[in-house]
């Protein structure tokens, strides 16, 4: 960690004055033994006039000639003296403090940098500097509400454009092992960055892997560049990845549900009902996600009523996504009110848990307790998300939980939790050692492996998880039907990928990439004896039966 050169504590400045105040107190009271000793008495004008002379470095002269100091003054004189020079050194060095942290990063190589403080980037740079790694960052907003915050934990910020080639230089691009690049002007800004990192950046650090990490928001925007940007598509020595905090939280949310839904009866029986009452992004796609993974109770379809403030918005979920019905059954609900869905649709109704998500922490908290509180419904859990860590202490309540997007995307692959990355390169190889010898040649390495199949690849591993949790409540009784229900369950979420993807059935000899047709997205009760053979041959391997 490279730490703030001459770091002054906010106690400095204060003792600095107190000091002063000190010593100029001992001059003055030597001026006054000095002038008795003199003449035989003193006045207030002549103590406070000789004092300032002596603070301004001038020699005295009482009477007629130079008296003899007293040890007051003696003391006095030279600790004003040593207080103004450290005081003035001092603020010479904080002049010039950001040139010689500059200076002194051009040793350092392995670090981390961080292109633009947009996002969620300020708050992962502050993490990594407090856990003592070395970062540097690229920022033109000199009046950045947390640069003071990340000087203070010792990351070192150049002042520049993020496209600036001197400002990347002096964060020493060329040198850091990691790059995050995410500019707080959009996703445009931040691909322009990212390919004048790459412009500048060397390969290989010390025969390490560079890697770069853009975060992008669009998720159309990143399943293009995923499939075309040169940045990732050809091979190199460096690794390019494009990712976004919020959809990384989001799995994990939708994980942390499913395996809390699963361990109730009831729910795995009749299918989980769920409420979500979020901002119209963050809605869709939280829907995009839990649609294809919640699904713990085979053939009984999961229930969401999704509040919403256009009632046009299920025509356009129904148009994008034909096929979600034969996974989920999904309710859009037309808000009545800014903060409370009291609607006559929700009467009397039962859910098992809600998601609450709005513009700021105060208004997720009130409606989060509005739920629970309702006359009209009942909830019996509310998941209630905030974009940053929680400002307010609550008191711990086991109806109602409050996470945040930044401490749940921590936990992923992209930030920094290689365990599930791990996992789902293995459970791809374990598909290819599955294979014959002519399909593995033709077949693709985890690698150059397109990043929707690598993010399918960890829901899998995810759900196989699940299922195993479920199995291991079962008893030895109930293993032959609960063994076909997680067959059924697997059908439903690989539907749900391919429903939440914009696929539909259609009665053909064979899948048809192009225009996203499968002859096997249908109900299980309708699928072959061998399809369904296939489902329970992957539960099987992932239960290790």
């Amino acid at each position: 960690m490279l730490q703030p050169p001459f770091d002054i504590s906010k106690k400095f400045w204060p003792l600095i004055a107190g000091l002063f105040l000190f010593f100029l107190g001992l001059g003055a009271a030597g001026w006054k033994k000095t002038l008795e000793d003199a003449s035989g008495h003193s006045t207030l004008s002549e103590i406070a006039e000789n004092t300032l002379e002596m603070v301004s470095g001038h020699d005295v002269i009482v009477v007629d000639h130079k008296f003899e100091e007293h040890w007051l003054l003696l003391v006095g004189k030279w600790g004003i003296k040593a207080v103004l020079a450290v005081a003035l050194i001092q603020s010479g060095l904080m002049l010039f403090r950001r040139q010689i942290r500059q200076w002194r990063f051009r040793k350092v190589s392995g670090h981390q940098v961080f292109v633009g403080l947009g996002g969620y980037n300020a708050d992962l740079a502050l993490r990594e500097a407090r856990g003592g790694r070395s970062i540097s960052i690229v920022d033109e907003d000199e009046h950045h509400p947390r640069r003071g915050e990340l000087e203070q934990a010792g990351a070192l910020i150049v002042t520049g454009s993020c496209l600036d080639q001197q400002a990347l230089k002096a964060a020493g691009v060329e040198r850091a092992t990691r790059v995050v690049v995410c500019s707080p002007e959009g996703d445009d800004a931040s691909i322009a960055a990212a390919e004048a990192v790459d412009s500048l950046a060397g390969r290989l650090i010390g025969g390490n892997q560079k890697q770069m990490v853009v975060c992008l928001e669009s998720r159309q925007t990143r399943e293009l560049l995923n499939q075309r940007w040169s940045l990732i598509v050809q091979p190199q020595a460096s690794t390019t990845r494009i990712v976004s905090f919020e959809a990384a939280a989001l799995r994990q949310l939708v994980n942390r549900m499913a395996r809390e839904l699963s361990s109730s009866l009831e729910v795995l029986n009749r299918g989980p009902r769920m409420l979500v009452v979020a901002e119209k992004d963050f809605a869709q796609e939280f829907i995009r996600a839990a649609i294809p993974f919640i699904q713990v109770s085979g053939e009984a379809l999961p229930e969401y009523w999704v509040v919403v403030d256009d009632p046009q918005e299920k025509d356009a979920f129904d148009l994008l996504n034909p096929a979600a019905s034969l996974v989920a059954k999904i309710h859009f609900v037309h808000r009545d009110a800014q903060l409370a869905p009291v609607c006559p649709q929700l009467a009397d109704l039962q859910f098992d848990m809600a998601l609450v998500k709005l513009a700021s922490e105060s208004q997720t908290l009130q409606l989060s307790e509005s739920l629970l509180r309702s006359s009209l419904f009942q909830v019996a859990r509310v998941e209630a998300v905030v974009s940053e860590s929680l400002k307010v202490r609550l008191v711990e309540d086991k109806c109602l939980r409050v996470s945040s997007i930044f401490e749940l995307g921590l936990h992923s692959p992209e930030f920094g939790d290689l365990s599930l990355e791990s996992k789902a390169r293995e459970n791809h190889e374990a598909y290819l050692a599955g294979l014959s010898q002519d399909e593995r040649i033709k077949a693709t390495g985890w690698n150059e492996l397109p990043e929707n199949l690598k993010e399918s690849n960890r829901w899998a591993v995810l759900h196989r998880e699940i299922k195993r949790e479920i199995w291991s409540r079962t008893s030895d009784s109930d293993q032959p039907s609960r063994l076909e229900h997680l067959s059924i369950c697997e059908h439903q979420r690989w539907m749900g990928e391919k429903a939440m993807d914009g696929w539909r059935h259609a009665e053909l000899p064979e899948q048809d990439k192009k225009r996203r047709l499968h002859p096997s997205l249908t109900p299980w009760a309708e699928l072959s004896a061998a399809e369904k053979e296939k489902d329970r041959v992957q539960v099987r391997k992932g239960l290790r039966l």
